[in-house]
């Protein structure tokens, strides 16, 4: 099983406060466009980057957590 974000939760955060882009979210969350990207794209494990993503989207890091089995289906 891995845990990965749930990016749709936060591209539905970043219309919600209208940011367009990666760039825009990274350069205002300062939180940088590879580690975005990489948690947009479920490629990357959570880290303390992605808490301070989640603080600047005022979201609650536990419920932006997806677990995925084996056969990749959320959990």
């Amino acid at each position: 099983m891995k845990i990965i974000a749930d990016s749709k939760l936060i591209r539905k955060r970043m219309i919600d406060l209208n940011i367009n882009s990666i760039t825009e979210l990274s350069r205002k969350s300062g939180v940088s466009k590879p580690k975005i990207h990489q948690y947009l794209s479920g490629k990357s494990p959570l880290a303390t980057t992605y808490i301070r993503l989640c603080n600047f989207l005022q979201l609650n890091p536990d419920e932006t957590i997806l677990f995925i089995d084996e056969e990749g289906r959320e959990q």
